[in-house]
């Protein structure tokens, strides 16, 4: 086996895609019914199919985890890591608004919200939930982190 430049393995990551789907200053949230992080409250996103872009992915993950459709451009926002089903994840996020419809769940969540960044960021991923998540998983807490850096993203492409 080769090596990298530091001496360990190189890390192989699995493609996942989300979308910060905006409406009226909100997003759409939804909390996860079954899979990882039971009860987290996260982006409609999951994984990205084989021969798939995570453009693709991302409209359609949002698509069918919440009967929401792009009502204009879907831009880039930031990628980052994730750790789930005993794998290392790159999610690439994008922000999109999504002016019609209602939220429909699928049968990955319970809920469904429109909640602006501030609001999530202050409930969901707070000190207390990441000390709460972490207490379960590690893997779990790193999650938090990592969404609170990517919500921290959102609020400043939003407030610049």
């Amino acid at each position: 086996m080769s090596t990298n430049l530091w001496g360990s393995e190189p890390r192989t990551y699995r493609l996942s895609a989300g979308v910060y789907a905006l409406r009226d200053g909100k997003a759409a949230f939804l909390e996860r019914a079954g899979g990882a992080m039971v009860g987290f409250w996260s982006i409609p996103g999951g994984m990205v199919d084989p021969g798939e872009d995570p453009l693709t992915a991302a409209i359609r993950e949002l698509h069918e985890e919440s009967g929401l459709t792009p009502t204009g451009p879907v831009e880039y926002l930031d990628v980052f890591p994730l750790q789930a089903y005993g794998a290392d994840i790159l999610r690439f996020a994008y922000v999109a608004d999504c002016e019609d419809g209602d939220i429909t769940l699928s049968h990955e969540h319970s809920d469904g919200r429109w909640i602006t960044p501030e609001a999530y960021r202050e409930q969901h991923l707070n000190d207390a939930e990441f000390t709460r998540w972490n207490a379960t998983s590690p893997h779990d807490g790193f999650n938090v982190l990592s969404n609170r850096a990517g919500i921290d993203k959102l609020i400043d492409r939003l407030s610049g």
